[in-house]
């Protein structure tokens, strides 16, 4: 029995297609979520308790609506490279 629980589209992905799978998750993240993607966007730029606060929405909202996915990427907001480190055997 095959179940579909994204709907009609079906999606193929293989790891060839990783980088246009993470760019489009990252996209759905972080532009097209409209409000969503202020607020996750919110919690990795701000670096303060009351990022999330609705009487700070305006001035928040200004700093955050300037950056692009490309400049979370590039300031290293969003790492697509994990920093793990590998000691010798």
């Amino acid at each position: 029995m095959k179940c579909d629980l994204i709907g009609t589209e079906i999606i193929h992905s293989s790891f060839f297609s990783c980088p246009q799978d993470i760019r489009k998750l990252l996209e759905l993240l972080f532009v097209k979520s409209g409000s969503f993607s202020n607020k996750l966007k919110r919690l990795l730029i701000i670096n303060s308790p009351d990022c999330l606060s609705p009487e700070k929405d305006a001035e928040y909202n200004a700093i955050v609506e300037k950056y692009t996915l490309k400049d979370l990427i590039d300031k290293q907001y969003i790492r697509l490279n994990p920093k793990i480190s590998r000691g010798t055997h």
